[in-house]
């Protein structure tokens, strides 16, 4: 390893190590520096004028909308109609062969 010269890759590094150094030295002398004394002009300003006219009436027109006349429609629907019918149930039972189920579970 001794009596080598340098190798590809340390001037690689020690490229980068300068350049971030030489990057760092300049951003800290730009924010260091004082920003330069701006002149400030104070100068008198003429007064506004003031100027006035008389004018005589004006008529103005301006074009207006007539709104459509209001219509109302009212529809009447009948009542509905009921019918009432007697049901009277049978008073005949019915029974269900054996094995046959109703549907309802029963626990």
């Amino acid at each position: 390893m001794f009596g080598q010269g340098p190798t590809t890759g340390s001037v690689t590094v020690a490229a980068i190590a300068g350049l971030a150094t030489g990057l760092l030295v300049a951003a800290l002398l730009v924010a260091g520096r004082e920003p330069p004394s701006r002149v400030q002009e104070v100068g008198t300003t003429p007064a506004p004028t003031t100027t006035s006219q008389t004018v005589g009436p004006v008529t103005v027109t301006v074009p207006g909308s007539v709104p459509e006349p209001l219509v109302v429609t009212h529809t009447s629907t009948p009542p509905p109609r009921t019918v009432t019918r007697t049901v009277t149930p049978s008073t005949t039972s019915t029974e269900l062969p054996p094995g046959t189920t109703t549907g309802y579970r029963r626990d």
